[in-house]
């Protein structure tokens, strides 16, 4: 903690601060090791002690509320999950116990967690997830952060430096025995369960809960799952002497229950499971968990590094990685060789395993020994200082591990994850530069090259994409304003010297902190006069440098001031090669309103709608190709003509709908260069509800949708006589009229009423208005030249000319001009409690709710239309093509999930399941639709522009409420 020194008072509690609030957010790093430490700076530099301990406690009580709360919006979502897939472990039983013992017992809890190491991390959102009720939470969070933090500034301020080892034996004592209470705990548990008499097959079997128990378990109010008859039954004298096991029988199965995770982890990483076992037993030996050792005398004869070498002490090459300096590098090589370790011997072996952690940890100590031997020879103080140091610790090895894993990740992730890692090591050479520093980088950069030898195939990373390239610029600026800002409040002194800053420098931190934050977000998006600026601040700082360089040169004095510039050319350097790289990615106009594709508006628009009504008629089309060519709609035309995509644009998202238009073999270069030419104007692409996900590019996010049904008519008897366009029939003893006319031909007066239905929905029932892939066909205005003339409308009307349904039908197009099939736009029904003594009477004469009637009349409607296709020859009929059906599955990603949310707002008026009963009684079959984007991170958008499409007006904050608070859900 000797960098704290170097702060001034204020920062110091501010730094105090901000470390145990992100400690208590869930981010490993050392809060009371901070807190220690400014206590004992505070003790020699006159700061008051209570002001140290009033920042710890004000920081504890942020990190735990802000924690709390995450718990609270996020982890329905995580029980919902576990739930579901593991419905026996986490099923209503064992929820209710968990949420009746946190409301009871969870003030204590969050208290006394407070003083114990890693279980403060946690304390917060098991509290939100549980549901304790915040003024609760509220009164143990701030009287155990008033009292840790008063208790630790108290002893230190007593005991002095003494007092650091204490109080870290204290926190891994307490949790320790936090540890053997929860195992104890565990087994009285599975004991008493055990010991129950037996139920029957049903009453054991688990139970997942719906969303809605979900939610009512979890609500402030919500109460335990009520006891069943069979649990009543297990309570009695009778059942419990029926139980023959012996005690001792239960207690040994229950204590094997409980250590059935560790049997696995023996069984399954036994060399993980034995290196964690050795490195924290000899962490409770050396102290190390508490302390740091590298100033006790026997340090020597255990760590490596060119003295010990020297000293011909070379099994210290093999003895230093099982024991680390300090406490939090303890903690960090733990969880990953624990993480790492495990996921790699799973995945190789144990000896494939052990060779890469084993020959990892030697690459790393020996090329960073022969590195250090090699610079001495220069006059350069960091190579001499290198000869000198010994280290110790497992963390070549982890780093291995952790450049073997990501081989195993799918594109983009598998390259992204490799810069970040070469990146973290780079800048930790460049600015801090001690021998573990070398090792790390040497590690990395040889397991990232050889990691796809171990896979035993070839497996080529794709080049990156343009995304990609925005990104790395993006993140490549940011990284370097975020280590300026570092090294300002934070001097290093690293191979290139001390980052000491000095007046200049501090206005030249100032100037690039201001320019990286103002085109950043601009650069994200692609836009060329940001990467201009990008480029003009690049070379700058690279200029200001080989500048200062030459003066100090040519006045022969030594380049001590500057420095921090030497070290920040280095990343300028490299950014300058990951612009002049990426160049051909910002290519976006400055222009908002100039950022569309090709063919949006003017006479491009007309070109490009009336190339792809030819495609239409030439080759023909899916079912959403029928309303490819509505106003809302924009057309991309492929450079050579050949494919049509009609997509709409919203919230900075090209969102392509269906299918290309045109020969189905080139539907995936189609969808490529839409790809590419959304991205060069700065627009994310998506597809949405295509029913082939081979079509979009490699690589991207494809999640379920929902799906379509669809009618096979071409087996129909073409024999049956077409018949009048008017079909009377009865719902009940209430005798309908059922006609299908085209949408121009619609009377007067049965247009008027289906406007009014769609009126009375939207305003009296709140139902949005829906767009997107669901037209307005079936209630445009007379003369309205918004939907094709083939649209047809069936109505079905009572006997005094009511109409109780209306569902309109757009046309398939076929190849050559033909009609292939309809497939279902739009339904408009009657209100159930509209006109309620008529309603009354019509349900009452046919023996069924108005409901029920209302229903009865749009099956009819769907009912006579499929007939009168079957009978011109259509040869399919879709039922569901507009991507808001739902399956029944559980949504996959933020963008299904909102689909889901408007598919639930609007059911009432569509029938989403009512279709569904129709579409399976006449014989459809399901087809699936996918939603397609290039990764996990365009969800958002993309949800946020599929449901600007569907609902006209909505605003982002109205998003969470469809998606269920988007990750919640």
């Amino acid at each position: 903690m000797d960098w704290l020194a170097d702060f001034p008072p204020g920062v110091l509690l501010l730094v105090v601060f901000l470390v145990v609030a992100v400690e208590s957010l869930g981010v490993p790093l050392p809060g009371e090791t901070v807190l220690i430490g400014a206590t004992l700076l505070a003790a020699s530099s006159g700061l008051n002690p209570v002001f140290v301990a009033a920042a710890a406690a004000g920081g504890a009580i942020l990190g735990d509320s802000i924690g709390y709360w995450i718990g609270k919006r996020y982890g329905r979502r995580l029980l919902s999950v576990l739930n579901r897939r593991f419905p026996k472990h986490v099923g209503p039983k064992r929820l209710g116990a968990a949420v009746h013992l946190m409301r009871r017992w969870g003030p204590w809890a969050v208290f006394v967690g407070r003083f114990i190491a890693v279980l403060r991390i946690f304390s917060g959102p098991l509290a939100g997830m549980f549901r304790m009720t915040y003024p609760h939470f509220l009164v143990a969070n701030a009287a155990g952060g008033i009292a840790w933090a008063s208790l630790v500034v108290t002893v230190v301020t007593v005991l002095g430096s003494a007092a650091t080892e204490f109080l870290h034996r204290f926190s891994w004592a307490a949790l320790a025995l936090a540890g053997a209470a929860a195992v104890v705990i565990a087994v009285v548990v599975v004991f008493r369960i055990r010991r129950r008499a037996a139920r029957p097959a049903a009453d054991r079997a688990p139970v997942s809960m719906t969303e809605a128990e979900l939610d009512e378990l979890l609500s402030p109010s919500g109460s335990v799952p009520a006891t069943t008859d069979a649990d009543a039954r297990m309570d009695t004298p009778t059942t419990r002497a029926a139980s023959s096991a012996p005690v001792r029988t239960d207690l040994r199965a229950a204590i094997a229950v409980v250590l059935t995770p560790l049997r696995w982890a023996l069984r399954t990483t036994p060399a993980t499971t034995a290196f964690v076992t050795v490195f924290v037993a000899l962490g409770v030996v050396t102290g190390g968990l508490w302390r740091t050792i590298d100033q006790a005398a026997w340090y020597p004869a255990f760590a490596y590094g060119v003295p010990s070498l020297e000293a011909g002490r070379w099994w210290t090459v093999l003895t230093g990685m099982f024991i680390t300096a300090d406490p939090l590098a303890y903690l960090i090589a733990i969880v990953g060789a624990a993480v790492f370790g495990g996921w790699v011997e799973v995945r190789f072996g144990t000896l494939r395993a052990s060779a890469i952690f084993v020959a990892g940890h030697l690459v790393g100590v020996f090329g960073a020994l022969g590195a250090a031997l090699a610079l001495a020879r220069l006059d350069w103080p960091w190579a001499q200082s290198l000869v000198t140091t010994l280290d110790v610790g497992p963390s070549c090895g982890i780093l291995a591990c952790v450049a073997t894993a990501t081989a195993f990740m799918r594109s983009p992730y598998r390259l992204r994850w490799r810069l970040l890692l070469l990146s973290w090591v780079s800048i930790a050479l460049l600015y801090v530069g001690k021998i573990d520093d070398l090792e790390h980088f040497i590690t990395t950069v040889v397991f990232v090259i050889v990691a796809r030898l171990l896979l035993g195939e070839h497996r080529s990373t794709p080049r990156p994409t343009m995304r990609d390239w925005r990104l790395f610029a993006v993140s490549g600026l940011l990284v370097i304003g975020a280590v300026q800002l570092l090294v300002t409040l934070v001097p290093l002194d690293g191979p290139l010297g001390s980052t000491t800053l000095t007046q200049g420098s501090i206005l030249d931190v100032g100037v690039d902190t201001i320019a990286i934050l103002v085109i950043a977000n601009w650069l994200r998006r692609g836009h060329r006069w940001a990467w201009w600026a990008a480029m003009v601040l690049t070379v700058g700082n690279l200029l200001v440098t080989l500048a200062l360089i030459a003066l100090a040169w040519l006045a022969q004095v030594p380049v001590v001031a500057s420095t921090i510039w030497i070290s920040a050319s280095v990343l300028w350097a490299g950014q300058a090669v990951v612009l002049v790289l990426s160049r051909h990615a910002f290519r976006v106009a400055a222009n908002q309103t100039r950022r569309r594709l090709p063919g949006a508006i003017g006479p491009g628009a007309r070109r490009a709608r009336a190339k792809a009504a030819q495609l239409l008629r030439e080759h023909g089309g899916g079912p959403l190709a029928a309303s490819a060519l509505r106003p809302e709609n924009r057309v991309f035309v492929t450079a050579d003509g050949g494919h049509a995509v009609a997509y709409q644009q919203h919230a900075g998202v090209a969102l392509a709908l269906g299918e290309p238009i045109g020969d189905p073999g080139g539907a995936v270069a189609a969808v490529s260069a839409f790809a590419t030419a959304a991205e060069q104007e700065g627009l994310t692409p998506a597809v949405f509800a295509t029913r082939d996900a081979r079509i979009v590019p490699e690589g991207w996010r494809v999640s379920p949708l929902g799906r379509d049904l669809v009618l096979d008519l071409s087996g129909a008897d073409a024999s049956e006589p077409a018949g009048p366009d008017d079909a009377t029939g009865a719902i009940g003893a209430d005798p309908t009229t059922s006609i299908l006319l085209a949408a121009r031909e619609l009377p007067w007066e049965l247009r008027s009423q289906i406007r009014a239905l769609s009126s009375v929905w939207v305003s009296d029932r709140h139902v949005p208005e829906l767009g997107l892939t669901v037209g307005s066909s079936i209630d445009a205005p007379d003369g309205d030249d918004r939907e094709p003339t083939a649209v047809r409308v069936s109505v079905v009307t009572d006997a005094a000319g009511t109409v109780l349904a209306a569902v309109s039908w757009l046309p398939i197009p076929g190849a050559g001009g033909t009609v292939h099939g309809w497939a279902l736009d739009a339904v408009r029904r009657a209100l159930p409690d509209d006109d309620a003594d008529t309603a009354a009477a019509a349900a009452a004469s046919a023996g069924t709710t108005s409901e029920e009637h209302t229903s009865r009349a749009v099956e009819q409607a769907m009912t006579d239309a499929c007939r009168r296709f079957a009978s011109e020859g259509a040869a399919m009929v879709s039922f569901a093509a507009s991507g808001l059906a739902q399956d029944g599955t559980e949504p996959d990603g933020v963008a299904v999930r909102t689909m889901a949310g408007i598919a639930h707002r609007v059911d009432p008026l569509v029938g989403f399941a009512e279709i569904a009963d129709v579409a399976e009684r006449l014989g459809a079959t399901a087809v699936p639709l996918f939603l397609a984007c290039r990764e996990d991170a365009d969800q958002p958008r993309v949800a946020y522009a599929a449901a600007a499409g569907f609902l006209t007006g909505i605003r982002l904050r109205d998003l969470p409420g469809l998606s269920g608070s988007l990750l919640a859900r």
